[in-house]
């Protein structure tokens, strides 16, 4: 079989000689006297396309020999059109040459090689056995564009097995068999199977998204050329809604965003004082008692009602429950005691379609019964 992608990687389309047709749970598995089909390998996932006028689902290697996938037969012997969705492969081209140089330059200038790389719809991910620093990364992605600036050439080699000996290479892999270097002038040399643009800047800009620790060193996720184009002019969209709420310029949308959540806590601390304010005002009213009491509050939030749970509690000898909430949505509940709660509320929740529970001395939960049905069993159980 000729591999095509290997002779030229612009190829848009080819016709081919169908040699084998074989029968698979999914559709048919079609090889094809040669193919600019680029398999899936390497990181890279396989190019799409039509073959025949059917779309390829997939392509594969087994054995040397690469594989497409189609939904219906093709005639063995067949003469067959192949075409390449090309706009998806250029953009792999572009994409897989910019990890080459990214990994080059983070080996040569911060000693980081390359473990891991993905390459599919939504970018590049790249691992690497070190950490870098936010500083290191900026100067990686800079000095990364620089070569993308330069134009530089990309060439693919095959060197015999002396020529090997003498030339530096990275690899990920060992590689059985004639082994493919792909050169980039000046910034790496490595083994690599995968179709590549002819010059760096065919690549356009190559922008990092995110950097986080991973196994020890870091994941590196990144965009090239149309895809760092939309990228930004979506996040642009975001950041030009945002300057517009605000009323503050572009450049400074983070530190009206910051202003903002720091009056917005504030706020909040200050309701925060008030709620516990008025739920210990309204604890204070409860009648002091030495039997069980049960009340029903106006207090939705969570921290207020256990305030007010712990400071009513103070004025009733026996067991103490308070209630908040509505008829429709259901009542939450803190029953607090010195002791006994525990099966006072499994049989509570029993008895109230409610769950919940907590230790013998406070429990919480959540009752999905009409407050009428909730005071008549209260009555019977206290």
């Amino acid at each position: 079989m000729i591999k095509l992608y290997y002779e030229d990687s612009y190829i848009k389309d080819f016709t081919a000689k169908v040699e084998k047709c074989i029968p698979k749970e999914n559709g048919y598995a079609v090889l094809l006297s040669q193919t600019a089909f680029f398999p899936t390998a390497g990181g890279q996932e396989c190019d799409g396309g039509t073959l025949d006028g059917q779309e390829v689902l997939s392509v594969y290697t087994q054995n040397d020999e690469v594989y497409h996938l189609v939904k219906n037969p093709i005639e063995v012997g067949k003469t067959v059109p192949g075409e390449l969705y090309f706009a998806e492969r250029f953009r792999k081209m572009q994409h897989h040459s910019a990890e080459h140089i990214v990994s080059g330059l983070a080996f040569s200038e911060f000693g980081l090689n390359n473990v891991g790389f993905h390459l599919d719809s939504s970018g590049v991910t790249i691992d690497y056995d070190a950490e870098l620093s936010e500083k290191e990364l900026f100067k990686l992605e800079l000095l990364a564009n620089e070569a993308v600036w330069k134009n530089l050439p990309i060439t693919a080699s095959y060197p015999t097995e002396e020529e090997l000996e003498k030339i530096k290479y990275r690899s990920k892999t060992d590689i059985l068999g004639k082994i493919r270097i792909i050169t980039i002038e000046g910034i790496d040399v490595c083994a690599c199977c995968a179709p590549h643009v002819k010059r760096t800047g065919e690549i356009g800009i190559i922008k990092f998204t995110d950097m986080i620790r991973h196994r020890g060193g870091v994941r590196i996720k990144m965009i090239c050329g149309k895809d760092a184009l939309f990228d930004y002019a979506e996040k642009q969209k975001s950041v030009f809604a945002v300057s517009n709420m605000l009323s503050a310029p572009q450049f400074e949308v983070a530190k009206a965003v910051l202003k903002l959540k720091d009056d917005f806590d504030a706020l909040k601390r200050e309701k925060a004082a008030e709620i516990k304010k008025l739920a210990t005002i309204q604890a204070e009213n409860i009648p002091k008692t030495d039997g069980n009491y049960y009340v029903f509050a106006e207090i939705s939030d969570k921290n207020a009602l256990r305030l007010f749970a712990n400071e009513g509690k103070k004025q009733v000898g026996g067991m103490f429950a308070v209630f908040s909430g509505n008829d429709k949505d259901g009542y939450s509940y803190i029953i607090t005691a010195k002791n006994g709660v525990k099966d006072f509320v499994k049989t509570l929740n029993t008895k109230l379609l409610g769950k919940g529970g907590g230790s013998d001395i406070m429990a919480e939960g959540q009752l999905l019964s009409a407050k009428a049905e909730i005071e008549a069993v209260l009555k019977e159980m206290l």
